[in-house]
């Protein structure tokens, strides 16, 4: 089997993946896929890293959610971010949130796994 052919098939293997399971966040140094790099912009627009922190690293009154999304399932993480929980709003009427929870939770998910890098990032092309 030629190289090219064995990349294709890894490759072919990872969308699989990722449509099985939801998606995956890739990372080539800040270099990221669309739906990591939407979810990161969604981050910074919603101003999450407010309590969260920039690098959702959290601080000493709010979730580390690099820590956090070691231990939560996307159900989990999507009914806290939707519904609130303690001092976290509910988000559940804000449509830019409702629309990208995907896409958060696959940067965040990203960054608690250690795929995707803490700082700004860049989307593939």
């Amino acid at each position: 089997m030629q190289k090219n052919s064995i990349k294709n098939l890894a490759v072919s293997g990872l969308v699989t993946a990722a449509v099985a399971f939801g998606s995956v966040a890739q990372a080539e140094g800040n270099s990221v896929d669309k739906s990591t790099f939407n979810g990161w912009k969604l981050y910074k627009r919603q101003r999450c890293e407010t309590c969260h922190g920039p690098t959702a690293e959290g601080g000493a009154a709010f979730p580390n959610l690099v820590v956090a999304l070691q231990n939560r399932t996307k159900e989990e993480f999507t009914t806290i971010v939707l519904n609130g929980k303690g001092n976290m709003p509910a988000f559940q009427g804000n449509k830019a949130v409702v629309e990208g929870i995907d896409d958060l939770y696959t940067y965040l998910k990203g960054r608690s796994d250690g795929t995707v890098p803490a700082g700004e990032l860049t989307e593939a092309q």
